[in-house]
């Protein structure tokens, strides 16, 4: 698994840890779920294309819905449980904006440059890459974009990306491999329109 990186102290300090028996194993508590899974669910947020801008709220989220629900928990599957929990919350989370969007008009904010002494134009030539990349993987559906990022980008198994998934291995190979075909067939687009551009 790939390595992760530290959870954020949990904001819910005088919030009640509940415990749940696990079906083998020592129980469940909420800290030791956030603790331990923290920067996989952040991952997560990223590869369903959750906006980065939006990422850490999004992460928190999912945690207070496992707070509210973990007492309901079985135990088993604690990373298809938050995989899913995390695909919700990111689904919400888009049908909102397009309402936003809908009713209320507005162009989104555009995302910061890039820091770290880069030139303006290095950095914008990032931005335009980020937001091509971004582009092109909008127009898979979720369970690809999901599965070729958590391969391509966070170094899951596909092993890893079946267990979280919930789906049989296979099903992540064809969906990794789908994803690669359209995403090289977008990019030949993109740049076959760029050459014709005077």
């Amino acid at each position: 698994m790939p390595a992760t990186t530290e959870a954020r102290q949990w904001p819910l300090e005088s919030a009640q840890d509940a415990i749940v028996e696990a079906p083998s194993g020592p129980p469940l508590s909420f800290r030791a779920i956030y603790e331990r899974w923290f920067p996989e669910v952040s991952r997560w947020i990223r590869a369903m294309g959750g906006p980065e801008a939006e990422r850490e709220d999004l992460v928190q989220d999912v945690f207070l819905i496992v707070h509210r629900r973990l007492p309901d928990f079985d135990g088993q599957n604690v990373a298809g449980w938050l995989y899913q929990i995390a695909r919700h919350r990111v689904r919400d989370f888009r049908r909102l904006l397009w309402v936003r969007h809908l009713l209320f008009g507005g162009v989104p904010l555009p995302e910061s440059l890039s820091k770290g002494g880069a030139s303006p134009a290095d950095s914008l030539e990032t931005s335009e890459k980020r937001a091509l990349l971004e582009h092109l993987l909008g127009k898979l559906n979720d369970s690809e974009r999901a599965a070729v990022v958590l391969f391509e980008v966070d170094g899951y198994s596909g092993e890893q990306i079946a267990e979280i998934q919930g789906v049989p291995v296979n099903t992540v190979w064809a969906r990794i491999h789908k994803a690669r075909k359209k995403l090289k067939a977008s990019l030949a687009k993109h740049e076959s329109r760029e050459q014709k551009r005077p």
